[in-house]
């Protein structure tokens, strides 16, 4: 029926991760995202769920790698320096992931934690520069706000919204939301 079809298609859509951090991410979260709807939805289907831990062990194990050392963020190889949009993403991704898979909170503190270290007087967050980020929104007056407002989202999507960086993030977001002309940002 409809059903066996849905879970053959939730199953075609399992990828064992490889590659860098973004690789990784794009093969992991959607492993996470369906052994979560088979779980919240009751859906029996052993296969696709042994598939698809087997995958989200294997992706966590290859998203930890990627952290800076140095510093709790997170980078496309692990090294310096830490890009604080993909230091957001993974704090989502691992969020997300602590539903269906063990994840360490304190890898979750230090990802919060670097975010916050990295977050301006103002309360906005810079936009990286180097090989990810650098050019995505150069075109709008305020590069800061739709950064701010990704990480200031990741924040409380993973918990920490009652916390300062948070708190800040969304006040500097209430204050220049008006400058978003970009449908992405606004």
């Amino acid at each position: 029926g409809v059903l066996s079809q849905v879970v053959e298609g939730l199953d075609s859509i399992l990828r064992m991760p490889y590659g860098c951090f973004e690789q990784t991410s794009s093969t992991t979260y959607p492993n996470v995202l369906v052994l979560d709807y088979l779980r919240s939805t009751n859906q029996a289907a052993p296969e696709a769920e042994m598939k698809a831990e087997e995958y989200i062990n294997l992706g966590y194990q290859r998203l930890t790698t990627f952290e800076v050392q140095s510093s709790g963020g997170f980078s496309l190889f692990g090294e310096d320096p830490a890009d604080r949009m993909l230091t957001a993403y993974g704090l989502q991704e691992f969020s997300d992931m602590s539903r269906v898979h063990a994840v360490d909170p304190a890898l979750l503190r230090r990802a919060a934690d670097w975010l916050a270290s990295q977050q301006s007087g103002d309360g906005s967050w810079e936009n990286d520069q180097g090989l990810v980020h650098e050019n995505t929104w150069s075109s709008l007056g305020n590069d800061r706000l739709p950064v701010t407002a990704y990480i200031t989202w990741s924040l409380i999507d993973a918990g920490f919204g009652s916390e300062s960086a948070a708190q800040r993030g969304l006040d500097y977001v209430r204050e220049f939301q008006s400058q978003a002309d970009d449908p992405y940002v606004a």
